[in-house]
This record gives C-alpha cells, sequence and structure tokens, in this order.
C-alpha cells in the first residue's frame, strides 16, 4: 500500500474513533476495538494478523499496567475511605496555598516520574489531586492536566527513564550531560503547561471539581475509622515511589552481580512497590474482612473500567505500529531536508501521533536519525533533547496516558482533548522552542 494512501486511511479511522466516542456515544472500549480491528482490515492486514495484533497489544500493555493500576486504585479508595487523601490535600494547601496547588502538582510530577513510569505516577498521585479538588474547590481539569504535564515531561527529557537513555545511547549522547540539559528544558515546559492548566480559559470552561458524591460514602462500621496521621497519610504513597526510585538507580550504579541490585530490582518494581504500598496502606484501615472486602470491591469496580479502556488502547497502538505508518512519516519529514533540531522534533511529534508511545516515539526517531546525525549540525544531547520534546507532541486516543489521565480524573473524552492533548501540544512546542534557545548556548 502506498505510503499517502496508508496515511490517509490512519486520519480516517482515528476521525472515526472520535465520531464513535463523542457522537455516536459508543463505549471508548468497544470504540477502540472496533476501530483497531477495521484499522488493520483497511490496511491490508489478514484477519488473522489483524485479530492477533489486537490481542497481543491488550495484553502487552496489561503485562505492564494491568496490576499497577488495579493495586493503585486500592490505595486510592484505602485513602479516600480512612481520611487520608484528605489530610494530604490539606497539608499540600497549607503550604502552596490553594491559587497555587497546580504548581505544586506540576512539580510533584516532573520529580516523581524522574525515575517513573508517568502511567504509574499518575495512578499513584490521582488520590492527592482528587482531594485537592474537593476540599480547595480547584477544578479537577487544572489539577490533573498539570500532574499529568509534570510527570510526561521529565519522563521524555531526564534519565533514567528508559526512552531518554535508550535514545542517548543510539546517539552517543553523554549521558550527564543529558540529565542536565534535561532538567533545564523540563522547567519551562512545566511552568507554561501548569499556566496553560491553571488559565482562566480552562477553569471557566471546565469548573468541575471533586464533590462529596463522588467519594463513596462510608458504612456506619466504615464511619468509625480513625482518621490517619498526616506522616502515615503520605506513607502508602511515598513508600511506592522510593523503592521505583531506588530500583532505577541501582539499575545505573550497582554491578548486574549485586545482590543489593536484585533485591531491589523486586521490591521496586511497580507491581512489588505498588503492593507493598497497599499492604501499608491496609494498616490504616480496621482490621475486619467486611470493611476491608468492600474497599477493594468498590476499588476493583473502578479499575475495571480503567483497565479495559487502557488495554483497548493498547490494541489500537498494536495495530497502528503494524502498518508502518510511523516509519514511512519519519521518511517523509526525512526527505523535506529540515535542518538541524527541528527535524528529530517532527520525527518524533509525528510517530507519537501516529502511535501513541512515547517511549516508542523516542527510540524509533532515535534509530532512524542516528545515521544522519553528524549532518544535521547539533549535538548528540540536543538531538534527545529535540526528539523528547516532540514525544509530547500530541497525545490523543491511541495513547494508554491519554486513558489513564481521563479514567482517573473522571473526565469525558472531549475534557480529555482538552487536558491531554492541547495541553501536550502547548508542552512541545514550549520544549523544542527551550531547546531551540539552549543550542545558542552549548
Amino acid at each position: 500500500m502506498s505510503g499517502p494512501l496508508l496515511l490517509a486511511i490512519i486520519v480516517v479511522m482515528i476521525l472515526f474513533l472520535i465520531l464513535l466516542v463523542s457522537k455516536v456515544r459508543l463505549h471508548a472500549f468497544l470504540a477502540l476495538i472496533i476501530t483497531s480491528i477495521l484499522m488493520g482490515l483497511l490496511t491490508g492486514h489478514s484477519p488473522l494478523e489483524v485479530v492477533n495484533a489486537v490481542t497481543q497489544g491488550f495484553g502487552g500493555l496489561m503485562t505492564y499496567i494491568g496490576i499497577v493500576i488495579a493495586l493503585g486504585v486500592i490505595i486510592g479508595e484505602i485513602l479516600e475511605s480512612t481520611g487520608a487523601s484528605e489530610k494530604i490535600a490539606k497539608s499540600v494547601l497549607r503550604v502552596v496555598g490553594k491559587n497555587r496547588s497546580p504548581l505544586a502538582m506540576g512539580i510533584t510530577g516532573g520529580i516523581v516520574s524522574v525515575p517513573v513510569f508517568c502511567d504509574s505516577g499518575f495512578v499513584i498521585l490521582s488520590p492527592i489531586f482528587r482531594a485537592i479538588s474537593r476540599v480547595g474547590k480547584v477544578p479537577v481539569m487544572t489539577l490533573s492536566a498539570a500532574l499529568m504535564a509534570g510527570l510526561l515531561t521529565t519522563h521524555v527529557f531526564v534519565p533514567p527513564t528508559p526512552g531518554p537513555i535508550a535514545a542517548a545511547g543510539i546517539l552517543g549522547a553523554d549521558l550527564g550531560k543529558v540529565v542536565l540539559y534535561g532538567i533545564i528544558v523540563s522547567i519551562p515546559t512545566i511552568l507554561v503547561a501548569v499556566m496553560w492548566a491553571n488559565s482562566k480559559f480552562i477553569r471557566n470552561k471546565f469548573p468541575r471539581f471533586i464533590t462529596e458524591d463522588d467519594v463513596a460514602q462510608p458504612t456506619t462500621e466504615e464511619s468509625k475509622v480513625k482518621t490517619p496521621s498526616t506522616f502515615m497519610s503520605y506513607v502508602p504513597i511515598v513508600v511506592p515511589i522510593v523503592l521505583i526510585i531506588a530500583q532505577s538507580f541501582a539499575n545505573q550504579l550497582l554491578a548486574d552481580d549485586s545482590s543489593i541490585r536484585g533485591l531491589l530490582a523486586f521490591i521496586g518494581h511497580p507491581a512489588i512497590a505498588l503492593l507493598i504500598g497497599t499492604g501499608i496502606a491496609f494498616t490504616m484501615a480496621p482490621n475486619t474482612e467486611e470493611v476491608r472486602d468492600q474497599w477493594v470491591g468498590r476499588a476493583l469496580e473502578r479499575a475495571t473500567v480503567i483497565l479495559m479502556v487502557t488495554g483497548a488502547a493498547g490494541s489500537f497502538g498494536r495495530v497502528l505500529a503494524m502498518t508502518g505508518v510511523g516509519e514511512y512519516l519519519g521518511g517523509v519529514i526525512s526527505a523535506w531536508g529540515i535542518p538541524g533540531v527541528l527535524l528529530p522534533f517532527l520525527i518524533a511529534a509525528f510517530i507519537l501521533t501516529a502511535q501513541g508511545s512515547a517511549t516508542v516515539a523516542i527510540t524509533t526517531t532515535a534509530a532512524i536519525l542516528a545515521p544522519m546525525l553528524p549532518s544535521l549540525g547539533i549535538s548528540p544531547e540536543l538531538a534527545v533533547l529535540a526528539i523528547g520534546a516532540g514525544a509530547v507532541t500530541v497525545v490523543h486516543a491511541n495513547g494508554s496516558y491519554f486513558w489513564v489521565v481521563t479514567k482517573f480524573s473522571g473526565m469525558s473524552i472531549t475534557e480529555g482533548y482538552w487536558a491531554v492533548t492541547a495541553t501536550t501540544l502547548v508542552m512541545g512546542i514550549t520544549g523544542i522552542i527551550s531547546v531551540l534557545i539552549l543550542s545558542m548556548f552549548v
């Protein structure tokens, strides 16, 4: 199939997906599965290939994030049911003030996501922004978009996340410089994204905040639960993050045969770290089977929808990758002769938009650029950062992160396009401008 025809089919299928969800009001899970199958068939793949891609895409994403989401929702349910999330929200508001809570979310996300996948980070931190929204009457979109931006920014710019590390290795960049420059570029990117999320436009257009009706009301037995201290309220969230950070840095600093590295690789795996966090959270709950069963049951009911939609997004992404549209777009952009920093940015942006994964966009773009890097006239470090800027431009319905943010924030798909897609466009533009300015000095 010719490249232009392939691209036209992909565009039509993405529009078809949006139509199914926003106009037909079909559930996102079914819309994603149906669109994935039609797209695979229309791009010339056999029915068996399409079915395999759909099932493998669903299962592959669940392998990474399924347990993480379920455990994260359980932790969130316990924090809400015990009043711990409200304690956290009030402590944050005391320190930063109501008007600066979006900035606090952006900075927190930026710090947490250096060693932690942004999907996991959003799951872990979602109880905090929901509680801040409820207690401080802050629009939930403002807070979730700010947190989403902070998490995604350092995820693509600052090692030891896999994308920047892989790109640095492929392009021969100095990892220390990538970390330093990545932090420099991340700061304006997060600040501008937070300003956008906290703008009067977003606040007035989407003023909804979390109310008491959005939180499960306690039963008679649950109402007897003693609210934990502020310190203990943070522990189920902080411990998993610390374990994941320790595991990430152990992989960089310790020898492969180190017993400490092996231990941290186990307890620092996101699934195990969150399981430990869940165990800690349960120490704050009354030791009764009825209460624990009700809380876990409610959490898993909430998690089911999130898991199904996220898995379907994995199917959609796998079928898109199978079509080869990312490679085609990368080749087209390269042939245009666009110079310097803009070329890696545009290639990564097109690949991200086509297949949905920032990490895949980063590594694929790095592989495309490797043989032509000497002719671009930029350092490998700047190339890694330019790729990172492109790898946040633009996240939409074919990416699992879009659905994690949307579902955990209780947003519709239309709200998701404003909170995630529009915000990542702002992030990408700010990121590449920051890289261009940085290129004048390094």
